[in-house]
């Protein structure tokens, strides 16, 4: 692992902080109702990784969410240049620990399914909880292949570093996979796509 390179931020993921509105307090009761969504609702997808939750989030009644919605949406914005009309937009959450991670190698993905033909898509990673006994918080965020997920183009592959109450978007035909999973503890993020005009 000691040859992956690590960055920020670049031009393709770039990072947006909104640390001044959204708390420790939130991430933390998101993830309890994330940890709700999934243990007592039993609403996750069984045909992907453990654990992801089925429903779009942004869609919950429980107030804490707008703090994630608005901010995802003007992170958008801001990494585009200029305020877009909104189509579709789609979010969930999805914890993991080491006994749930699975292989990686499986894992790769884009996000890249607009319903309108010509529309653009952006996604986005937000970090609710990193593990505190992660040893190398450098790998455990998200993994991207700028070149796609075949071997012969594993040398432009990085990983993302992951921002404290940031989110991080990039282009939604961007391939990536969930970074290195290193504790029982679950690591908690929240993932969101936006098409837009």
């Amino acid at each position: 692992m000691s040859d992956l390179k690590v960055i920020d931020q670049n031009d393709l993921v770039k990072v947006f902080n909104y640390s001044s509105i959204i708390t420790e307090d939130d991430n933390q009761q998101v993830c309890r109702l994330v940890d709700h969504i999934i243990f007592k609702e039993d609403n996750w997808f069984r045909n992907s990784p453990k654990y992801q939750t089925k429903e779009n989030i942004f869609g919950r009644p429980e107030q804490i969410w707008l703090k994630y919605r608005l901010s995802f949406l003007f992170s958008v914005f801001m990494y585009v240049g200029r305020e877009v009309k909104v189509n579709n937009m789609m979010a969930w959450s999805y914890m993991t620990n080491t006994e749930t991670a699975g292989n990686r190698d499986r894992l790769w993905h884009d996000h890249w399914h607009p319903k309108t033909p010509g529309n653009k898509m952006m996604s986005g990673i937000f970090y609710l909880h990193i593990p505190h006994d992660v040893k190398n918080i450098d790998t455990c965020g998200t993994e991207i292949a700028p070149d796609g997920p075949l071997e012969e183009h594993k040398d432009s592959r990085y990983f993302i570093k992951p921002t404290p109450y940031s989110w991080h978007i990039y282009p939604s035909q961007t391939w990536h996979r969930p970074g290195v999973s290193q504790s029982k503890d679950y690591r908690f993020i929240i993932a969101a796509d936006v098409e837009y005009v």
